[in-house]
């Protein structure tokens, strides 16, 4: 399969031991193939959690940072909060990578947690977070699929 055909699907629960590892289920490892895991902080609607993009996609995202103006306080803004927080995390032989503290501390992740499938990258999610969101997700819904239909309908004009 060719890059473009891996994208990450799915929603998993799964458990950081007391060291901070997190067990990669199989279908995440399935599309990191022999890269490694790049694991940063984000934020939503004040929530936080982790993202995870494998060493290319990675890669493919900081290229097309670098072509933005460097002298935009948003972009530099993005670099230091994004960017500058990544780590390059390559599981063991057990499948586990070592989630950092200040990341772990960041998105509020103990035990158990919720991983998310976005295509080009996971999320890792504290399970009471996760389950917050997702509820606040459901109700709106109808809403989001109506507008996900008109932005369909704008491209396809184009």
């Amino acid at each position: 399969a060719r890059m473009a055909d891996l994208k990450f699907r799915g929603r998993f629960d799964a458990k950081i031991d007391e060291k901070g590892r997190l067990l990669l289920p199989l279908a995440v490892r399935e599309v990191l193939k022999e890269f490694p895991l790049v694991v940063t902080n984000n934020q939503s609607k004040k929530a936080r959690f982790l993202d995870g993009y494998s060493f290319p996609s990675w890669q493919h995202l900081e290229k097309r940072i670098d072509g933005l103006s460097s002298l935009k306080l948003e972009v530099q803004a993005f670099q230091r909060f994004y960017l500058a927080n990544a780590q390059v995390l390559s599981p063991d032989a057990q499948n586990r990578i070592l989630l950092p503290k200040n990341l772990r501390e960041f998105a509020q992740l103990n035990s158990d947690v919720v991983i998310i499938g976005m295509s080009e990258k996971i999320e890792i999610w504290e399970q009471k977070t996760w389950t917050k969101l997702y509820q606040d997700l459901a109700n709106s819904f109808e809403d989001t699929v109506a507008l996900v239909a008109e932005l369909e309908q704008q491209r396809d004009k184009k």
